[in-house]
């Protein structure tokens, strides 16, 4: 049986539901972050860029900084015994 001790939150804001950028868009920030990219390359930025626009517009957006798993110690045998 697997556990999974991540809740779920219906009111979690994210950028899921705004339209992907453009290839204007992409090449404006590649632009704009200082990269002078060969074609190939560029197109290669292009082609990848929406996988990754999607990861991070999944990603919660309203979190508190106590929220970093960092701060959260369990101790191995506690997680033992959450998982018998």
């Amino acid at each position: 049986m697997t556990r999974s001790f991540v809740r779920p939150d219906p009111t979690a804001q994210t950028l899921k539901d705004l339209p992907p950028a453009s290839r204007e868009e992409i090449e404006r920030m590649a632009k704009a972050a200082g990269l002078a990219l060969p074609p190939a390359l560029m197109e290669e930025l292009c082609a990848s860029y929406p996988a990754f626009e999607a990861m991070v517009r999944r990603l919660p957006r309203r979190r508190s900084r106590f929220d970093e798993p960092a701060h959260h110690v369990i101790a191995p045998g506690r997680i033992d015994a959450l998982e018998r």
